[in-house]
């Protein structure tokens, strides 16, 4: 720790987007964007039922025999599947697409089910623990990746033909994920999750990095920039904006975090920048690393989060309390610290 961040601990526990936001206050600019106008996003399930009643009656039809066919699978398995296809029709797939993924359910074993239909949810439960797409650990391919894995598992939690492409390879031609279509054409028929998965990184930090800098892509060793992220990020019912985060300022970060609990109420995660402050130098103050929120516990005097973080594959748990009360560096974090930006979902 540096001389001056030891005479001066309160400096030291500073990042960039503190002084920032806090500049920005002086200059009457106003404060993050916690304070403005906000709306929830919509449950999956909400967003499907809209999108059916506006079907044509034969189309309709189609849809409630699938949603039959699933129903009729064991209990659980029925309600991962019916789920499965209410985001599958809320995130805007055809017909064609969602009979395949039907057909494609049917074929696979348990522990696909859970990865398609829950890829977030570590062997299907709703503790901690390591996420696989098929034999292969979800994470990061090198160290600049975390942005990209982050938006690729969300983006595979709202999209169960992405998520059935990572696991298995299938896809039904003519109807890929805008993610897949992205994706080096040599490598969208490999036959390992860990090389799909790796070619998915790929294509989403080129498309998150484009016009980060202007006119300039942003530089690829630099990982993704926060601004960049809410162009890829993609869930059904939702749509995203950065915020940047002043921790210091308990209130703020507070108002920004009911948010995120009302996003994660209707099933929609959340991604997360994080990072160091002063006291380990300024390169560290900046953001630095990408995690996922994924979901809150409701329970009585429980404040925890589910936290999906993409260096080590796995969700690990950490309280409220500790994310508005620094105190050194989380595994929940990537070894960071700090929250200093958000990826906020709205309506």
């Amino acid at each position: 720790m540096p001389g001056w961040a030891q005479r001066f601990p309160a400096l030291g526990r500073l990042q960039a987007t503190t002084l920032a936001l806090r500049l920005g206050r002086n200059l009457g600019l106003g404060g993050g964007s916690e304070q403005q106008a906000w709306v929830p996003p919509a449950a999956a399930a909400d967003v499907a039922a809209r999108r059916r009643d506006d079907l044509p009656a034969a189309i309709r039809a189609r849809w409630d025999a699938v949603v039959e066919v699933l129903g009729a699978d064991a209990a659980e398995r029925a309600l991962l599947g019916r789920a499965m296809a209410d985001r599958a029709l809320a995130g805007g797939s055809g017909i064609e697409a969602i009979e395949f993924l039907a057909r494609s359910w049917g074929d696979l074993t348990d522990a696909e089910r859970s990865q398609v239909a829950a890829p977030l949810r570590p062997g299907g439960g709703s503790g901690p623990g390591p996420l696989f797409l098929a034999g292969a650990p979800a994470r990061q391919t090198d160290q600049t990746t975390c942005g990209p894995t982050v938006l690729a598992m969300l983006a595979a939690a709202g999209d169960p033909l992405l998520a059935l492409w990572l696991v298995t390879g299938r896809s039904l031609a003519g109807q890929l994920p805008r993610e897949v279509r992205a994706v080096d054409p040599a490598q969208r028929s490999a036959a390992d999750a860990a090389t799909r998965f790796g070619a998915l990184q790929r294509a989403i930090k080129t498309r998150s990095n484009a016009g980060g800098l202007g006119p300039l892509p942003w530089p690829a060793a630099l990982g993704t920039p926060p601004w960049g992220a809410p162009r890829v990020a993609r869930y059904p019912g939702a749509t995203f904006s950065d915020v940047m985060i002043d921790d210091t300022d308990a209130a703020g970060f507070g108002a920004l975090l009911d948010r995120a609990d009302r996003a994660l109420a209707a099933g929609v995660p959340v991604p997360l920048f994080t990072g160091g402050d002063l006291a380990s130098g300024v390169a560290t103050a900046v953001p630095r690393h990408v995690v996922l929120l994924t979901g809150s516990s409701a329970a009585p005097g429980s404040d925890r989060y589910a936290i999906f973080e993409p260096a080590s594959g796995a969700v690990h748990v950490l309280s409220r309390t500790e994310l508005l009360a620094p105190a050194g560096a989380r595994s929940a974090l990537g070894g960071w610290s700090h929250v200093c930006w958000a990826v906020l979902p709205g309506a």
